[in-house]
């Protein structure tokens, strides 16, 4: 399976001109204080790129975020303050070559060119039920506008492997054909869970369900085999004020990286 670590990831010697791409499920951004501890972890952390899941942003109208230094923003919105993903960019030089949104608000997929690279680069909220077909859809449409360089990111609603990625351990019953074709669609797509092949026996969690009284990893970077040479670092913050803990990673920018 490619959340397993089958492949070795062999570091460049160098780790200048890094890529750091932040994500998250903020449970909502309308409330103004939500805004600004979001705004507090962006301040620390100073990625390169942001994605965000789970805004709550209507179509209608919803609050502007005031990151001056990432004024390049994208976000797709949904019917109702529900759902929502966003892309933020740090100000530089880029350009955008095709951007799709979901009209739901359930992924963005940008192709577009920062600092004379091409990224494709997809935030993602999955469904918390159907979420293989859901994937299985999403990922045709990567494949039809992919360029350069893919890093899809976000939260899945999916744990690859449940003994490992649950504090309690086990997957559900009715899950487990769902984990099955999710493990699939990744050998499919050539994609690999990038946290679980730097930390291959880790336990470490991005969700705490108060209800269930439990912690999962339903939150990923996906890349493909010929990205993991250039990834130097994938690690899972602490959660604070979201239920759901921030993932960062770290890429070396190279020419060949294009």
């Amino acid at each position: 399976a490619r959340g397993s670590p089958e492949m070795p990831v062999l570091f460049p010697h160098s780790k200048s001109h890094t890529m750091k791409i932040f994500s998250l499920n903020v449970k909502g951004l309308n409330i103004p204080h939500k805004r600004h501890s979001l705004y507090t972890d962006i301040s620390s952390e100073k990625p390169d790129v942001i994605c965000l899941q789970e805004t709550h942003f209507k179509h209608s109208a919803y609050p502007r975020l005031y990151l001056p230094q990432y004024t390049t923003q994208f976000h797709a919105t949904s019917p109702t303050k529900t759902r929502g993903v966003s892309i933020l960019i740090q100000n530089r030089l880029f350009e955008t070559h095709r951007l799709l949104k979901d009209p739901g608000g359930r992924y963005i997929i940008l192709v577009c060119t920062i600092n004379s690279r091409t990224y494709t680069l997809v935030s993602v909220y999955a469904p918390n039920a159907s979420q293989t077909q859901f994937i299985s859809r999403l990922l045709n449409k990567v494949q039809d506008v992919l360029t350069g360089t893919l890093i899809i990111c976000g939260d899945f609603n999916l744990s690859i492997d449940p003994l490992m990625d649950r504090s309690v351990g086990g997957s559900r019953p009715h899950r487990a054909a769902s984990i099955g074709r999710l493990r699939e669609l990744m050998t499919q797509y050539d994609l690999y869970d990038t946290w679980r092949l730097l930390h291959p026996t880790a336990r470490d969690y991005s969700f705490r369900s108060r209800v269930h009284n439990s912690y999962t990893r339903i939150d990923y970077f996906f890349a493909p085999g010929n990205v993991l040479p250039f990834i130097t670092d994938c690690c899972i913050l602490p959660i604070t004020w979201s239920d759901h803990a921030p993932v960062l990673l770290t890429a070396v920018q190279w020419s060949t990286f294009r």
